[in-house]
């Protein structure tokens, strides 16, 4: 069975991460987040990973090219315009020759679902389509599903206000498709989320809604990519071989990547610091995102701070909680104390 792989987008929501690098290129406990996407293909028996790449993804394409990545056979796709959703699934099955039903998973999710067991429920009620559904506290960000008693899809609340939506259960961005289905596909750059998907439900179709329990998140703001690491750092850190620590410092609940040096009586708490990040002596970060290059400098403090790659915090500095500084950015003032 195939996959496809949405990775055409540009990440405009997780910026300034995603100034210098693919979206599902950031580093999640210091592997890129798409290597969690493959090896959970492969642990789902998929043996083909189509990824459909949009423009401006050349380093998406370079570090994973044409070929074989262990048991999984990679196969990139590259659109010469922009397709939305939609139009990326049918170039991917044409290009591809895909031709049995297939997978198709948004490239900037993490999950841990029983790919298994959802298929056999799309076998046995021999849907058109699957839909994986996630509970989550706070839907309102999200794609809501309307579900019937028999488990079926009745329709969609896209992004409902606070308090409003008609259930918790959000688009978990993988679906299973019939291949009969890419034909009703509209022309043109269009969205399935917003076109193929209620035509169907309009239609009577069977869509299936199926709910797992697993873990999942939308890496899609830097706030979502932060609470991944919390939920998987939660008693941990993960502290890349090469990154240097002071013994002095103080680090919990965070991801150190590659070459970063951490500074005499530092503190990191619930953070994530990228590769060749310097954090100076006495910094404390506490539930910050510092991209690669960044250096922090001595005493400065951050608190929920996204820091961009390459830019730099003078000593002694205080952003406000939540500041965000750009690639390349610099930020002096105002000081502690």
């Amino acid at each position: 069975m195939d996959a496809i792989l949405l990775v055409g987008g540009q990440g405009t929501r997780l910026r300034p991460l995603t100034a210098r690098r693919h979206k599902s290129l950031v580093p999640v406990c210091n592997r890129p987040a798409i290597d969690y996407l493959l090896a959970w293909l492969v642990r789902s028996g998929i043996r083909r990973a189509i990824l459909a790449l949009g423009l401006a993804n050349e380093d998406l394409a370079a570090r994973y090219p044409a070929g074989r990545h262990g048991p999984l056979e990679i196969l990139p796709i590259i659109e010469t315009a922009r397709l939305e959703s939609g139009g990326a699934i049918r170039n991917a099955v044409q290009a591809a020759g895909i031709d049995d039903r297939f997978l198709v998973l948004n490239g900037d999710i993490y999950l841990e679902l029983d790919f298994a067991a959802a298929l056999q429920a799309h076998f046995q009620r021999r849907a058109d389509l699957t839909l994986a559904l996630h509970e989550v506290e706070d839907p309102s960000s999200f794609g809501v599903a309307v579900c019937g008693a028999d488990g079926l899809v009745t329709g969609f609340v896209e992004k409902p206000p606070p308090g409003a939506a008609p259930s918790r259960l959000v688009n978990a961005g993988a679906w299973i498709f019939e291949r009969r289905i890419v034909e009703e596909i509209p022309p043109g750059p269009v969205r399935v989320e917003e076109t193929l998907f209620p035509s169907l439900i309009a239609r009577r179709r069977v869509v299936l809604g199926y709910r797992f329990e697993g873990h999942w998140a939308d890496l899609g703001t830097p706030a979502r990519y932060l609470a991944l690491h919390h939920d998987l750092l939660a008693s941990e850190n993960a502290v890349h071989p090469a990154a240097a620590i002071h013994p002095s410092a103080d680090v919990t609940r965070s991801a150190i990547g590659e070459r970063s040096v951490i500074g005499p009586r530092a503190s990191i708490h619930g953070s994530v610091l990228w590769e060749h990040v310097e954090v100076g002596e006495a910094a404390e970060l506490r539930d910050t995102v510092v991209a690669d290059g960044a250096r922090i400098g001595p005493a400065a403090r951050l608190d929920r701070c996204v820091i961009g790659p390459g830019a730099t915090i003078g000593p002694g500095a205080a952003p406000p909680p939540g500041t965000i500084v750009d690639a390349d950015g610099q930020y002096h003032g105002p000081h502690v104390g």
